[in-house]
C-alpha cells in the first residue's frame, strides 16, 4: 500500500490540555481518540454541492496516498472543476479540531481549493479574500458545524495554535483554517459590514 510521508502529531498532553481549555462541554471520547487514534477518518459534506464524503485518510502512522484522489476532487473549486493536492497538515488540523468539538455530525465545508481566476474575482468583490489566499495552494478550508456556536469551533482553532483560524460570524457563519503562519482574527470587525464571500 502506497503512503504518504509521515508527519508528527500533537502529543497526548497538549491535546488533553487543549481540548479542557476551550470547553468544558467536550466529550470523553472525542478526547479519548484524540489521545491514541490507530486511524484518522473524516466526514465531511459540502454545503455548496451537497456531496457528501466519509474516508479514512491516516492508518497506523501514516498518510494514506490512496485516498487523496477522492479527497482532492470533494476538495475541488466548483466554480472551475480544478483540482489541488490538498495539503496533509490542513486534514490533520480539520480531524484534531473536530475530535475537540461535541458534535459528531459530519464537518460542513463551504470552501476548499480556489483556483487563481475563482480567487481573483471573490477578492474583487470583498475585503474578506485574500489576494495571495492560502486556499490556492491547498492549504486553508472554509467551515462550520451543525451546532449554534460556531465560535466554539473558532475557540478551538485559536487554541491549537497550529496555523490561521479566521471567525466570519454575520450572514452565514463560518470558521476559516489554514495552515500558514498562526495568526487569528475575526471579520468583519466590530461595527463594520459584512462582505465576506466563500
Amino acid at each position: 500500500m502506497k503512503k504518504l510521508r509521515h508527519i508528527s502529531t500533537p502529543s497526548r498532553r497538549r491535546i488533553l490540555s487543549s481540548g479542557l481549555a476551550v470547553a468544558s462541554a467536550l466529550v470523553t471520547p472525542a478526547i479519548v481518540q484524540a489521545q491514541a487514534p490507530y486511524k484518522r477518518t473524516l466526514r465531511m459534506q459540502s454545503l455548496n454541492s451537497g456531496e457528501r464524503l466519509t474516508i479514512t485518510y491516516w492508518a497506523d502512522g501514516e498518510h494514506l496516498a490512496e485516498t487523496f484522489s477522492a479527497i482532492n476532487w470533494f476538495m475541488r473549486d466548483l466554480r472551475t472543476n480544478t483540482t489541488t493536492q490538498m495539503s496533509t497538515d490542513l486534514l490533520d488540523l480539520m480531524w484534531e479540531i473536530d475530535q475537540l468539538t461535541p458534535s459528531r455530525a459530519p464537518l460542513y465545508t463551504m470552501s476548499g481549493y480556489r483556483s487563481p481566476t475563482t480567487n481573483a474575482r471573490l477578492a474583487a468583490r470583498s475585503e474578506g479574500v485574500a489576494e495571495n489566499s492560502f486556499h490556492m495552494q491547498g492549504m486553508a478550508m472554509d467551515l462550520t458545524q451543525d451546532f449554534n456556536d460556531v465560535g466554539m469551533l473558532y475557540r478551538v482553532a485559536k487554541s491549537l495554535g497550529k496555523g490561521g483560524a479566521g471567525y466570519y460570524p454575520t450572514s452565514r457563519p463560518f470558521v476559516h483554517l489554514d495552515v500558514g503562519p498562526p495568526g487569528t482574527w475575526v471579520y468583519p470587525a466590530p461595527g463594520r459590514g459584512d462582505d465576506s464571500v466563500s
